[in-house]
């Protein structure tokens, strides 16, 4: 199929099953395109001139790189409130989505960064089964759960989920998420034992700051009690890199250096990403944290999301004794009311079956490649 076709099939899923569009609406396109290459430079225009086709009133906005979100740019704040959507290409959606924002129309935080992203399933794949599957995930692991994520490489932390998730209507962020790859987080208070920190620490959005990452060599252990990261274990330089890391960070925004507030793990299985996660952490970071070899805990910081991403590869997730995720493959798709839900959706359940393993770490083909 034309790689076109492809792309505006991923626009549209944005555009219709996210956003929920009508001709005749205004959108916004707020955009921080070729600046630093976080996005791609064409993806705001593509995007705006597929939405004028289908009758949009269309406005790209140039947004900043900022810090701190604190800095929110005034003209950026009255385009969003006056437009029946908003759609972010640029990391200052990614770091308000914790915020009340302004405005009765929507506002939507893209995660898919390039054109090559949107040609794929992972933009195209129907948005309106991911809420509903996102919705059946809560329920599985919220309820006063017995929770336990381990990994090859050693984690083995064990702690209990809140007995309510809350309103699943309501998200856990202000913004809409294009693509939905990510439960509601789960608190980490009751968390305790270990965590096998591995190829590194990266950071979570929340802030820009440099450096915004450390490389780890080997495998060093965080020993977490109650969810709090009480020391670390392992070869003295990596332990030190680590500490000094976490020690800069926590002093620049005097926050609690050794605070998990939360994680979650991926559930999108195309949820790739083009490129090696090394060559751009914080782009990594930010795109390619929803597939499921993927789980990630926000610290430092006693707050959503927290400043430093601590990443899990490969992860299993058991509840009450039964393994939702084992070695990064969403088991739970496999369940009874996962089934019925994906037999709504024709074409899904391939993409279960054959789902994106390459992410950025450059040890995997797709399935269909390998």
């Amino acid at each position: 199929m034309n790689t076109n076709v492809l792309i505006q099939a991923g626009i549209d899923n944005l555009l219709d099953n996210c956003m929920e569009v009508t001709p005749g609406e205004s959108l916004t396109i707020i955009s921080e395109q070729g600046k630093g290459g976080y996005y791609s430079e064409k993806l705001d225009e593509i995007i705006a001139a597929h939405a004028r086709k289908r009758a949009l009133d269309v406005e790209i906005v140039a947004a900043p790189v900022v810090e701190d979100a604190e800095t929110f740019p005034p003209n950026i704040k009255r385009a969003m409130e006056a437009a029946d959507h908003a759609l972010f290409l640029a990391r200052i959606g990614d770091q308000v989505r914790f915020t009340e924002l302004g405005g009765a129309g929507t506002k939507t935080m893209c995660y898919a960064l390039d054109e090559h992203a949107f040609s794929t399933p992972f933009c195209s794949a129907n948005h309106r089964f991911f809420l509903q599957f996102r919705s059946l995930i809560n329920k599985a692991l919220f309820g006063s759960k017995k929770i336990t994520i381990s990994c090859a490489s050693g984690t083995h932390l064990v702690g209990q989920s809140p007995p309510d998730p809350g309103n699943d209507a309501a998200d856990d962020v202000s913004v809409r998420r294009f693509p939905l790859t990510v439960f509601r987080p789960i608190p980490a208070s009751s968390f305790s034992g270990k965590i096998a920190l591995s190829k590194w620490l990266c950071p979570t959005g929340s802030r820009l700051y440099q450096p915004d990452y450390v490389l780890i060599d080997g495998v060093v252990m965080a020993i977490v009690e109650n969810g709090r990261v009480v020391s670390f274990e392992g070869d003295e330089r990596e332990v030190n890199k680590i500490r000094a890391h976490y020690e800069t960070v926590a002093e620049k925004y005097a926050i609690d250096r050794d605070a998990i507030h939360s994680w979650h793990a991926g559930f999108h299985p195309q949820n790739g990403y083009h490129g090696l996660a090394v060559d751009n952490l914080a782009r990594w970071g930010g795109s390619a944290f929803g597939n499921p070899r993927y789980l990630h805990l926000h610290t430092c910081g006693d707050y959503a999301p927290g400043e430093i991403c601590v990443s899990v590869f490969d992860p299993t997730i058991t509840v009450d004794g039964v393994d939702l995720w084992r070695a990064g493959h969403v088991l739970f798709a496999e369940t009874p009311e996962v089934q019925e839900l994906l037999d709504e959706y024709p074409g899904m359940q391939a993409l279960f079956e054959q789902p994106m393993m390459e992410y950025g770490l450059g040890d995997q083909l797709t399935t269909s490649e390998a």
